[in-house]
């Protein structure tokens, strides 16, 4: 999350509290001096107040300067950031321990794959973060805590969060309630998801309505070309190759997710953790291809796919391969999401691809 935008100088009566050791008034005071035009000395005094306000508790201060670390660290080569990396991962979980929302989403990702992934994903979740739910449930399914899982896909569900009833529908299968998965899996199909027609084909045949099952297959099919065609090569295999993981989140605290697994060895961490959100993918059955496809993807091999990242609060989906090139993982990283955003094409949903000539990330209306 960037800094929020302060309109207008802020009042003698702002300064003298910062002044006095206010937090919540140095955060102000800090927001103003990192958005007003003039000198680089403007933005030092702003972190100052800013470290300056988290370290007297204020979590809203501790997550804006991890974000300050973070955009650091993103302009730096990983010869001479691990200090910053240090640092913006460790405010996050300051700021998360302290009840920052945001900044448990944020941990959420960092962790994840770790023992504490549940964990921040529970307090995130609980603390309303509504995609969430649906990550948590996944993960509890997962671990074999079915009653849970249950419960908490229903709660992602009640949130209207993307894909939930699809997730839901999986699950239920998973434990041979076919019937109960129909009309969940059945509205995903009708809305025109090709892999939610697929897997309501299936779910028929489990109920013996083979007639009904094979419309459905036939259908999905269709859907699935219909998605796949613009801007996919043809060629044998080719449809194996560009299965993808759809992951419905804030983009800002998934590309620092990504940051965080390249400390140790430039970009294999990075790599790894697309690669797993894309096994995972298929091993749930929870397959699905983008109209938008990036025409030129890079040369693929076995564990090659493509994860799409929705952020529908931003409204912006990002596209990215899970062999991708070190070159757009690096540009990526130093992607300045609010400059970008101003760039767009329209107002609607708009596709944030990578373009191998002339290595730029590039957005793309919808």
């Amino acid at each position: 999350m960037a800094a929020l935008k302060v309109p207008g100088k802020p009042d003698q009566n702002i300064e003298l509290a910062a002044q006095a050791g206010d937090p919540a008034a140095m955060r102000v005071l800090a927001q103003y001096l990192q958005t007003s035009p003039g000198p680089n000395t403007g933005r030092d005094q702003a972190e100052r107040w800013l470290l300056a306000a988290a370290e007297a508790g204020d979590p809203e201060a501790m997550h804006e300067l991890s974000w300050l670390y973070q955009q650091r660290s993103m302009r730096k080569r990983s010869a001479d950031k691990q200090a910053d990396d240090d640092a913006w991962i460790s405010w996050s979980r300051r700021a998360a321990e302290a009840g920052w929302v945001d900044a448990m989403r944020t941990m959420a990702f960092v962790t994840a794959d770790t023992d504490e992934e549940e964990s921040w994903l529970r307090r995130a979740a609980d603390g309303g973060a509504r995609r969430e739910t649906l990550r948590l449930a996944d993960v509890l399914a997962r671990k074999g805590a079915a009653a849970e899982a249950e419960r908490w896909y229903h709660a992602a569900i009640a949130h209207d969060v993307a894909s939930a009833r699809q997730h839901l529908a999986s699950f239920l299968i998973a434990q041979d309630r076919p019937a109960e998965a129909e009309p969940y899996v059945r509205a995903e199909a009708e809305a025109g998801s090709w892999a939610a027609a697929r897997l309501l084909a299936g779910t028929l045949e489990r109920l013996g309505r083979a007639d009904e099952a094979a419309e459905w297959r036939a259908r999905a099919e269709t859907l699935k070309g219909w998605e796949s065609g613009a801007g996919v090569p043809a060629g044998p295999g080719w449809v194996e190759v560009i299965v993808t993981a759809v992951v419905t989140t804030a983009l800002v605290p998934f590309i620092q997710a990504l940051v965080a697994k390249s400390a140790d060895d430039a970009y294999g961490h990075t790599r790894q953790f697309i690669q797993r959100l894309v096994r995972r993918n298929r091993a749930t059955n929870n397959q699905s291809n983008e109209e938008d496809t990036p025409s030129s993807p890079p040369a693929v091999d076995a564990d090659a796919g493509l994860a799409v990242v929705r952020d529908p609060d931003a409204g912006i989906s990002l596209f990215l391969w899970s062999n991708a090139s070190d070159e757009a993982l690096r540009a990526l990283a130093a992607l300045d999401l609010d400059e970008l955003t101003l760039r767009r094409p329209d107002q609607g949903q708009v596709h944030l691809v990578w373009h191998p000539q002339p290595g730029t990330w590039h957005i793309r209306g919808h």
